[in-house]
């Protein structure tokens, strides 16, 4: 990411001309993620408001983890903000601090999440339009004392209805990013298959990923080429398929 900074504007839903108008304040955050150690834990964020108007913003912090492939979010005393509850005023800006309560885990990395969230105001007399609050989770990673180096194992299979399915897998104490990757056959010229959208692998979890269903000649190929980007750099894999 070429910026640690962000603003992210919600604008008027204008998906049918019959639906009423949305209203909603802007606001960013810098830096976008958070890291925490034995050696450093605490942090802060800077909230800036974008907008003309003032804006109540209240933050919560989840504990992340992930099951078959999916984010789950728990409640937990585990992270404590300050302040958790803030009015920004227009064009101002606020910062939070953020601060481990607990102590590091000897050897894997602790996930959470801050989201970060827009209190929208009382609707005034005769408001028509739906008010939507802006709100932006950000990840927060606690260092292991002595975690073993992010990896990823990658392996293919084909499904009953001819997809292919690409997973991959983190056994390491710390999470794994993918950015993106391709999949192309490793004989002939057919088209690759891309996944562009970045996926973060906690510790010890998997995640999957289905191509070409529908027994395309794409998917039914016996060795694949993968050429992807994680938060450590490019990387390559050749990827057999299983039957």
């Amino acid at each position: 990411m070429a910026s640690r900074r962000a603003a992210l504007v919600l604008a008027a839903l204008t998906a049918a001309a019959w639906l009423p108008p949305a209203s909603a304040g802007t606001f960013s955050i810098s830096p976008l993620r958070v890291d925490l150690s034995r050696t450093t834990p605490a942090a802060a964020l800077t909230v800036r408001n974008e907008d003309d108007a003032e804006v109540v913003v209240q933050v919560e912090t989840l504990q992340w983890s992930q099951a078959d492939g999916q984010d789950v979010l728990d409640p937990t005393r585990d992270l404590i903000v300050s302040p958790a509850v803030f009015t920004l005023p227009a064009k101002g800006t606020q910062l939070v601090r953020v601060a481990l309560r607990r102590d590091t885990d000897a050897r894997r990395e602790l996930s959470y999440r801050l989201v970060v969230q827009e209190v929208p105001p009382a609707p005034g007399p005769g408001f028509m339009g739906l008010q939507v609050a802006l709100r932006m989770s950000l990840p927060v990673f606690v260092a292991a004392m002595g975690p073993s180096p992010a990896r990823l194992e990658w392996s293919a299979a084909r499904e009953p209805d001819g997809a292919l399915a690409v997973t991959a897998h983190n056994p390491s104490d710390t999470h794994a990013r993918v950015l993106s990757f391709s999949v192309t056959p490793a004989t002939g010229t057919a088209a690759a298959f891309d996944q562009p959208v970045a996926a973060y692998l906690l510790p010890g979890q998997s995640r999957r990923w289905l191509f070409g269903a529908g027994g395309t000649a794409n998917a039914s190929a016996p060795r694949y080429q993968l050429l992807g980007r994680t938060d450590a750099g490019e990387f390559t894999a050749e990827l057999p398929t299983a039957q």
